[in-house]
Order: structure tokens, then C-alpha cells, then sequence
């Protein structure tokens, strides 16, 4: 388990003091420690008197006990003490007193930060227990959530914090610029890939906490029963569909489908082209004759394939959600985060690579975590962000949920999780290599509400190629 336990009362700090003790003693013994063991071993410092200070071992006012001492009781060196101290100076917790020592700093004022988030995301981090464990760290911070619904608008009233995805997030900065969010420091222990989502104009705008590509999701038991050997990352679209024809059993169940028209989904066959929209005097040019119209064909070919592809007309995921879970369909798309929907189900289920075009490409969604500059408690809400990035976070959402936490460095094993989990969950983590966003076909985000309203037309058969190509390029800016 990598998040530190929380202590109550004077024996329990003082028995993780020693019990620390003795485990940094041993590592010493053994070789030196890497840097990220380092850092990892003052942030259990700092958290360990933070422990003592609130439950009352060292009280406001009183002084910690002199620096020789603490490097004694924790056995460690003066410079990561020092560390520690720093930390703790920097968020409040004790004033340092030249040629005196370290006073505990007396009791804060209440603050209160306003986080806007969506609905789901209790879902998706189990965000309640993360507002509870921050308070328990921060006892005079209370954050509050406010629910969203729709596409950011930064005006629409008063807040602290937001929780945005990367497609969000550029939405944002392209409406409203870039001034709309505090800058943040790089934080080199989390997903580069992820954490640059939410890089622009030289700043780090948001802190990424969870990476969520999108996987195929399959029915472990249908492919059992025909005796049809499991997806691999070797799959193409043909492979997908010679396989869905087999599996769909003319009674009601189906091979494969997935909720097409979502700006999540559809967008894979065009960023599996390997191709991206080009420009020209301001226009985008023709599409036709190109990787990105084979890929966007494929999707229409199998969105009409009836042996295997059911004729459905799904409102939202929660229908094709429930379309897997009762058995009537043997293969579909999902991203990390989406699978929490399947939590309460017990339907025995694994992931894989997406199938492939012309590149083994898949969509990837990445959630951050903002500071807006218009919160009057910056300093308070940086301390959210960077709890949201750290190794005790990040455990939780590892062991309570199917998202996959951002911090790379996190040491963590499938036996820490207390959900069903698919036995090819760490896929994401050799695949990332794959992973790819919506602004890497080179048009607005904003665009993609237009592009995807002309390719339902084109799916319908109310556009044929020619017309979806000249389309695009009168439509789409």
C-alpha cells in the first residue's frame, strides 16, 4: 500500500516514527537511496509529523523537537529533514524561528474552495473520500462541489478549482484563452504524455491525475462458449468484425457496437490514419482519396454490417453500458474511466488494444485538475492540486476505482484493488506509446460538434463521399 495510514493519538505517531525508523535504516544499509525513494521518503516525513501535530503530540504554539532529534527519531540525514521542514513551512503547518527551532503554527482560519467538477466523477476517483482525506491533512480547507453540466464556461459563477478533461480543457482555452487558469510547475513524476495535454503557451495550465485511454472491452464467456481465441494487439477492424459475425447468434445478441456518435469514439478510425486535416489560404483542404476518408469508410462499413453490428439507436453510453452487462452484446468500446460504470455489475469481462487501421492508434482522455486565477485562496487550492498528484491520492484512486492514476512513479499491484478487475488492466501502461488526442488532426475542438454532425449525415446515406468531402472543407474551420 502506498498511501501513508492515518494515525490517531500520541502511541500510533510515535510507533509510525519508529517503525519508520527502522525501514529508512535498512535502506541505507543496503545502497543509496534514488532520488524518487528520496523524495518519497521526506514526503512520509512530512506526513508523520503532520499526523503527531494533529492529534495533539506537538500542539500550536509548542516546538518540535530540535533538528539532531528528528534526524535520531527517523533515521535519516539532515538534508532530507530539511526537506520535510521546508515543506511544512510552506504549507502553514510550522513557523521556523531563527537560532530558536520549528513552532508549530497556531490554528488557521477556516477556508472555503468551491471545486467544479461533473457529476460523475464521484464515479470515476471516488471523489468524496479524497474531499474527506484532504480535510483530515488540511482541517481548516473544506472544499465544496459544484456540479457541471455542458462545456466549461469559466464565467458562469464564482469557484476555486476545476476538473476538466483534455478535450475540455482545449474547448476552454480556445473560448476564453489561456489566462482563465493559475499557472502550475511541471510535476516530472506524472505521465509526460498526459501531463502535456494541459500544456500551453509555455505554462502548465492543469495538473493531469488520471490517464484514460479507450480499449476494447469483450465478454470473456461468449468466447469461451464458440471456443474463439481472446482479442490481441494484433487485431484490425476485419479482424474485429470476422469475429463479431461468429459471436452474434441471430436471438438477440450481437457481435460488437459502440455509441458511434460520440466526439469519444468516432473520432479513432480518424486518428488511426495516421493523416491529419491540412490547410490551405485558410481552408481545409480535400479529404478525398486519403487515409482519413479510408478510415472514416471503415467506420460507416461497420456501423452497417448487420450479421454483426446491431441496428440500435443508443441515446448515450449507459444504453449500450447496459446492452454489455445483460449479455446481448459480446464486444464494445470503453476508456479506463468508463469502465467504473460496469462496477456494480457481474459480468466477467477483459480489455485489449483497439483494433487497427492504417496505426496502431488509440483515443486517449487525460483528467486535470485547475486553479483558476480569479480564486482568492490560490495558495489553498495549490495545495488541492498537488495532494491530487501525490503518491497517497493517486493510491486511492488506484485501490478504489478502474481509473488509471497519472503519477507514473505510483508502485502499485493488481492485489491493491478492491474492485473486479480485467487481467489485462495494465495494458494502459505499455501502450502509451499509442495514445493519441483530438488536437493532433489539427482542427478547433470546437469544430467536432460540426464534423460530427456530417458524418451522421454520411452514415445515414444522405451524403456520399464526394458530398462529405466538400463539406468539410466549406464547413469545418
Amino acid at each position: 500500500m502506498c498511501a501513508a495510514s492515518h494515525t490517531s493519538g500520541r502511541g500510533e505517531s510515535c510507533k509510525s516514527v519508529l517503525h519508520f525508523r527502522k525501514t529508512t535504516r535498512g535502506v541505507i544499509m543496503r545502497n543509496r537511496p534514488t532520488k524518487v525513494q528520496f523524495q518519497q521518503k521526506i514526503e512520509h516525513i512530512k506526513e508523520l509529523l503532520q499526523h503527531a501535530m494533529m492529534d495533539g503530540t506537538y500542539k500550536a504554539g509548542q516546538f518540535l523537537p530540535a533538528e539532531k532529534q528528528l534526524e535520531r527519531m527517523f533515521g535519516v540525514s539532515n538534508y532530507a529533514l530539511r526537506g520535510a521542514l521546508d515543506q511544512l513551512e510552506q504549507e502553514g503547518w510550522i513557523e521556523k524561528i531563527a537560532s530558536i527551532g520549528n513552532k508549530v503554527a497556531a490554528q488557521r482560519p477556516p477556508v472555503k474552495l468551491m471545486l467544479v467538477c461533473n457529476a460523475v466523477m464521484e464515479r470515476n476517483l471516488q471523489l468524496s473520500g479524497l474531499l474527506e482525506d484532504f480535510h483530515r491533512l488540511y482541517p481548516w480547507i473544506t472544499i465544496h462541489m459544484v456540479e457541471s453540466g455542458g462545456q466549461y464556461n469559466p464565467n458562469r459563477e464564482y469557484h476555486d478549482l476545476v476538473m476538466l478533461d483534455n478535450v475540455q480543457f482545449q474547448y476552454a482555452i480556445e473560448t476564453y484563452g489561456t489566462n482563465v487558469f493559475a499557472p502550475l510547475h511541471v510535476n516530472t513524476r506524472m505521465y509526460r504524455k498526459i501531463e502535456q495535454m494541459f500544456y500551453c503557451d509555455n505554462r502548465q495550465h492543469m495538473r493531469s491525475i488520471v490517464v484514460s485511454p479507450l480499449v476494447l472491452c469483450y465478454n470473456k464467456a461468449h468466447f469461451r462458449e464458440l471456443g474463439l481465441a481472446e482479442p490481441d494487439g494484433s487485431w484490425t477492424w476485419e479482424d474485429l468484425i470476422h469475429h463479431a459475425e461468429m459471436l452474434s447468434d441471430g436471438k438477440g445478441r450481437y457481435g460488437f457496437t459502440f455509441l458511434i456518435q460520440s466526439m469519444y469514439r468516432w473520432p479513432l478510425f480518424l486518428l488511426q490514419s495516421g493523416e491529419r486535416f491540412e490547410r490551405e489560404k485558410g481552408q481545409v483542404q480535400s479529404i478525398m482519396g486519403s487515409k482519413l476518408l479510408q478510415s472514416i469508410t471503415t467506420s460507416k462499413n461497420i456501423l452497417h454490417n448487420r450479421k454483426a453490428v446491431p441496428f440500435y439507436l443508443s441515446e448515450s453510453n449507459s444504453d449500450i453500458d447496459r446492452m454489455f452487462i445483460e449479455g446481448k452484446l459480446s464486444m464494445t468500446l470503453n476508456t479506463y474511466m468508463g469502465l467504473n460504470s460496469w462496477n456494480d455489475s457481474n459480468i466477467e469481462y477483459d480489455i485489449a488494444p483497439v483494433p487497427h487501421i492504417h496505426q496502431m492508434s488509440t483515443f486517449v482522455l487525460g483528467l486535470g485538475i485547475g486553479v483558476t486565477r480569479a480564486s482568492s485562496h490560490l495558495e489553498e487550492a495549490k495545495l488541492f492540486i498537488e495532494y491530487c498528484a501525490s503518491e497517497r491520492a493517486q493510491q486511492h484512486i488506484w485501490n478504489q476505482t478502474l481509473s488509471a492514476p497519472s503519477l507514473a512513479t505510483l508502485p502499485c499491484t493488481l492485489n491493491d484493488k478492491t474492485l473486479y478487475t480485467p487481467s489485462r488492466y495494465m495494458l494502459y501502461r505499455e501502450t502509451l506509446g499509442t495514445f493519441r488526442s483530438l488536437t493532433e488532426l489539427n482542427i478547433p475542438i470546437s469544430s467536432f460538434q460540426k464534423l460530427t454532425n456530417l458524418m451522421k449525415q454520411y452514415w445515414a446515406e444522405m451524403l456520399d463521399e464526394q458530398q462529405l468531402c466538400e463539406r468539410i472543407s466549406l464547413e469545418i474551420k
